[in-house]
């Protein structure tokens, strides 16, 4: 039998799981729950794999207990080495006959491998936020990924904390807010079905679900689409620091990536990235001065943005594959389209 290669893209709130032969064709796909063995522990996460993988080989046709010849997995949360090697060897010991070898790498190396093998720039934007700049030779340069605690800057979880803090700060008379806020503490108060701010403690302390928090987001999106000023600004902040991440990164870039004819590949995964028109104002107008900085002018020629047309599983996949010595085939401009596309003239 021909050899079978699994792939796993593990999130936040939601994972997904595929199966796929050597010539790149998909033989199965599931769906399943949090996959980011920060936030949910070890043993709830690869029991999720597990089952994610072995519904995969039903609907494939496939013997349960005949193992994948690897699985690679595309995890948030997938970057602490010992963390990794814990993962690998409690799978083997609990699910031996799921696969005879594994890999494990971020959501956004996956990302990138799914998209392409030429590098470029990965910038996450769901529940958190992560940004890699992957170069053609293998090189890596990240910025954030902390989690929400440190980081998650731009991400749906900062822009509903931004938004809840905001109308925190203003009824406290801390801060005064950048516009009313009464839509956002409306919309604040029907999500989480509260009254007032003390009704808002349990969800940000003992109840506290920060894929749950973060949903907030999709109410907010929607109040910037109508209008709503204070929701707006939100999500343009959102984009400047979106950008500031690309910024990070742009000094580890190698000239062929950060100067090729088509422009600077950004790779947006995320379910933020459904409001790109909401920040689009914020991100421009941050790259824009990037490129007209010293460091960039002349160099910084222009960026595209590309969005996966399928998921991250299929990088994580491939890279399984090369692990053992294997080659999964991927169609790469199948896999992504460009979004939007900005050339910046030569006097910036």
């Amino acid at each position: 039998m021909a050899s079978v290669f699994g792939g796993v893209e593990g999130g936040g709130t939601h994972s997904k799981a595929v199966l796929v032969a050597g010539d790149g064709r998909i033989l199965a796909e599931t769906e399943g729950p949090c996959t980011n063995h920060w936030l949910v522990g070890v043993d709830i996460c690869i029991e999720a794999i597990n089952d994610m993988v072995q519904r995969a080989k039903l609907e494939a046709g496939l013997e349960p207990n005949t193992p994948l010849r690897s699985l690679g997995m595309s995890l948030s949360g997938g970057e602490q080495r010992d963390a990794i090697d814990r993962l690998i060897a409690d799978m083997k010991t609990r699910f031996p006959s799921l696969s005879q070898d594994y890999f494990i790498t971020t959501d956004a190396i996956g990302a990138m491998a799914t998209a392409s093998n030429h590098g470029g720039i990965v910038l996450i934007s769901g529940t958190g936020s992560n940004c890699k700049m992957v170069n053609p030779d293998g090189s890596q340069i990240g910025c954030g990924g902390w989690g929400h605690m440190m980081g998650d800057e731009g991400s749906a979880f900062w822009i509903s904390h931004l938004a809840v803090k905001t109308v925190f700060d203003a009824k406290d008379n801390l801060a005064t807010p950048p516009h009313d806020i009464t839509y956002v503490q409306k919309a604040m108060e029907e999500y989480f079905q509260v009254t007032d701010l003390m009704g808002m403690l349990p969800h940000l302390y003992r109840n506290f679900q920060k894929s749950q928090f973060a949903g907030l987001c999709r109410k907010l999106a929607e109040g910037a689409q109508a209008g709503d000023a204070l929701c707006r600004y939100v999500f343009i902040k959102a984009g400047e620091v979106l950008a500031k991440h690309v910024e990070a990164v742009l000094h580890g870039a190698q000239e062929s990536v950060l100067s090729g004819d088509q422009g600077l590949p950004i790779l947006c995964v995320g379910s933020v990235w459904k409001s790109w028109e909401l920040l689009k104002p914020g991100l421009t107008e941050v790259l824009a001065r990037v490129a007209s900085s010293e460091k960039f002018k002349g160099r910084f020629h222009g960026y595209r943005l590309l969005t996966l047309q399928q998921s991250s599983a299929l990088g994580g996949a491939s890279l399984g594959a090369q692990s053992v010595g294997a080659t999964v085939t991927l169609d790469y401009v199948a896999n992504a389209s460009v979004f939007y596309r900005h050339t910046f003239h030569s006097s910036q």
